[in-house]
């Protein structure tokens, strides 16, 4: 009468065991269906299990392997200063002219009376 459903949980599903192999394999090879094979599991339930909400931590640290490691200096993380933008301006205007010998050195003042 007053009997409450308990839900099905698969015993042999992506366990967090497996999670944690596919995620280490997916560190090392970066493929996810090597990664799957290393976790017993197929290519096709990683990606089902990604998207299911059950599965948000498990797709974050996913696109988290996966993200592009940026070399230190790589991206401008911080605003130009008006002298370096200047500069990255005249570097830009001498590489057009096809002065490349004087890229990065000062431009020699030029004094008009």
């Amino acid at each position: 009468m007053g009997q409450t459903q308990t839900p099905n949980i698969r015993r042999d599903g992506w366990t967090p065991e497996r999670q944690l192999r596919f995620l280490d394999a997916l560190a090392s090879t970066r493929n996810i269906a090597r990664a799957a094979a290393a976790a017993g599991m197929s290519r096709e339930s990683a990606y089902r299990l990604r998207y299911r909400r059950e599965g948000a931590l498990f797709g974050l640290l996913w696109d988290r392997i996966l993200a592009p490691q940026l070399a230190a200096g790589e991206v401008h993380d911080r605003p130009l200063t008006n002298g370096q933008l200047l500069r990255l301006l005249g570097t830009h205007y001498r590489r057009e002219r096809g002065d490349f010998s004087n890229i990065g050195s000062p431009r020699p003042r030029s004094y008009e009376s």
